[in-house]
């Protein structure tokens, strides 16, 4: 019996590390992604017709070499753009700052 419920102790703390853990290790992203580095801009940059917004067709062509995926990855609520909060979600959550343009540029 004793060692009964030695086991269950060991298995509750071992279950309780795993998902402090996986807190820890949160993916921000469904899939697999480029490093987020490839993709820091500043968002006016990108929103080419200046509605707030930047889609598929905007990313690509700031980004030409992005695949569809990393475009659907940002797009958080699925409504087919980007746009300021989900970038910088994206930016934030991969420990990269807010820049404006001028910052960007001396890099």
């Amino acid at each position: 019996m004793k060692k009964f419920v030695v086991s269950i102790v060991f298995f509750l703390v071992a279950g309780i590390a795993a998902t402090s853990w996986a807190s820890e290790t949160k993916k921000y992203h469904d899939q697999d992604l480029p490093a987020p580095e490839k993709f820091n801009a500043h968002f006016p940059d990108m929103d080419a017709n200046s509605d707030d917004l930047v889609d598929w067709d905007e990313f690509k062509k700031y980004f030409p070499d992005a695949e569809k995926s990393v475009f659907d990855a940002l797009d958080m609520n699925k409504d087919g753009a980007v746009d300021h909060d989900e970038w910088h979600a994206f930016k934030q959550a991969h420990g990269m700052k807010h820049m404006h343009k001028e910052q960007m540029n001396k890099d």
